[in-house]
């Protein structure tokens, strides 16, 4: 089809134009009184002078001059600068090669503030001996069109840019998107999704992939949540905080957020698409764990403090024989426990480390101190050969043993008059063993059922920051624990 799609079907094949000259045949008043009111501007432009023969009222009024018989005017003298490059490159090339030529979307300013479009297409004026005698101008008002053409290109360059605000915002959110189509069972996994949940960008997703991701322990309930979504009751809308476990084993916790759209099918809503979102919060769950252990901690020291100044408090009364004794021999005491309590500082808050190597036997004296009754020295004994501990390592061994002797005091042997603390330590084979053994303290009835904080606190500083193991023997006469440390990494 022709590009002129507005012009009437009987232009699309017109390759010339004949005029005729029989006296006897259609005359040129009857054509251009037939030409006038077509849907078409219509002019005819005559060799050699390039003056108007016809022009319709459409013509006319292109130009601005519907009111004015253009008859024998100079074609160049009434378009003027209406003309652009793209028309004059038109017409140059109608002279040069006498051919039909076509020009679409051609803009047209009939005064400053007004422009229009056309298609236009130049053929051949030729008289009976086939000269060419001039040219027979055929436009379509295509103004509509054109603009039409524009808004949509507008809208579509708006909706592009509208598209890459979201996947910047998207990306900047870290957000994975999905989607699921009810009726056919199609899944869509964003690239960011599918690195969510441990899968390479060409990995295929299905219903299924999905149900392998959930962590056993919250699948159930989240199959659960997502049927809910298929009732139109529900409301349509989802958010979940549940755990998924990657490929490779590794287990993380997202936030998945989704909304059902419902469709009227056969007088009835049915659910047809679930779009939603998913956000990795691992960082932000340890984050909070860490800060839970946090508070633990501070509640299992300030508890501590306090039992240990009651016991001190006890302690002091028992062998003071005045007032002032007892008062600075408590001050003492709380000192010696203050300085305790600095050395495992770092240790709690995750601060530095200590700013210097020390030793075992060092380490030792600094947390018993506040326990030592100057007047009975021997209630505890430290035995063991010299060994180094590296400032890395000295604080959380620190914290080890002042757990136990903090446990000592508070339930142990420390915490009665007659109780006994013996610590002895060997080395070999690259190994420090440590045994805290606890004597004449309250009798222990049975092993504890559950380790409180504090044991879990050793426990963990013990295996995680130092590399080692330790037992509990939970003996009548008194607690026996074993510690085992490599001397490489308590050095270091």
């Amino acid at each position: 089809m022709s590009s002129l799609s507005p012009f009437q079907p009987w232009a699309y094949g017109l390759k010339e134009f004949r005029l005729p000259t029989a006296a006897g045949g259609f005359s040129r008043e009857a054509l251009a009184e037939l030409l006038e009111n077509v849907p078409l501007a219509i002019a005819v432009i005559l060799w050699p002078k390039q003056q108007f023969a016809f022009a319709n009222r459409l013509f006319r009024a292109a130009l601005s001059a519907s009111g004015d018989d253009l008859t024998g005017k100079v074609a160049a003298d009434v378009i003027g600068d209406r003309s652009t490059p793209e028309i004059r490159a038109l017409h140059d090339r109608f002279l040069q090669t006498g051919e039909p030529q076509e020009l679409t979307g051609a803009p047209l300013s009939l005064t400053p503030d007004t422009i229009t479009y056309w298609d236009i297409k130049l053929l051949p004026v030729r008289e009976t001996n086939d000269r060419l005698s001039g040219m027979l101008i055929l436009a379509a008002n295509v103004t509509e069109r054109v603009r039409a053409h524009k808004e949509a290109d507008r809208q579509a360059r708006g909706a592009a840019l509208d598209n890459e605000r979201l996947a910047l915002a998207i990306e900047a959110t870290e957000l994975g998107l999905w989607e699921w189509n009810v009726r056919t069972g199609e899944i869509y996994w964003s690239d960011r999704q599918r690195n969510i949940f441990g899968l390479s960008t060409d990995a295929p997703t299905s219903y299924e992939v999905w149900l392998s991701c959930l962590h056993p322990e919250d699948r159930d309930g989240v199959i659960e949540r997502v049927a809910t979504l298929l009732d139109p009751h529900s409301g349509g809308q989802l958010r979940l905080e549940h755990r998924i476990v990657q490929p490779d084993g590794e287990i993380r916790w997202i936030i998945s957020r989704a909304r059902m759209h419902y469709e009227i099918v056969g007088g009835e809503l049915k659910p047809v698409r679930l779009l939603g979102t998913v956000l990795d919060i691992t960082d932000r769950r340890k984050g909070e764990e860490t800060r839970q252990l946090l508070v633990h901690e501070l509640n299992h020291r300030v508890k501590n403090l306090f039992a240990m100044a009651s016991g001190m408090i006890a302690l002091t009364a028992r062998t003071a024989e005045t007032p002032k004794q007892m008062a600075v021999s408590l001050r003492g005491r709380l000192e010696a426990l203050a300085s305790a309590h600095e050395l495992i500082r770092p240790a709690i808050t995750g601060g530095e480390a200590m700013e210097r190597d020390t030793s075992v036997d060092e380490i030792l004296h600094a947390v018993l101190a506040p326990h030592v009754n100057q007047s009975d020295p021997s209630q505890i004994t430290i035995e063991g050969p010299q060994v180094p501990v590296g400032a890395k390592a000295a604080t959380s061994l620190t914290l080890v043993l002042h757990e136990l002797a903090t446990n000592a005091c508070k339930y142990g042997a420390l915490s009665v008059h007659e109780g006994h603390l013996r610590i002895e330590w060997t080395c070999g084979d690259g190994t420090l063993a440590l045994v805290w053994r606890e004597e004449n303290g309250p009798p222990i009835e049975a092993t504890p059922e559950k380790q409180g904080f504090g044991s879990q606190l050793v426990r963990k500083s013990v295996t995680g920051q130092l590399s080692g193991d330790i037992d509990y023997d939970w003996q009548r006469e008194g607690l026996r624990v074993c510690i085992r440390l490599p001397l490489d990494l308590i050095a270091s």
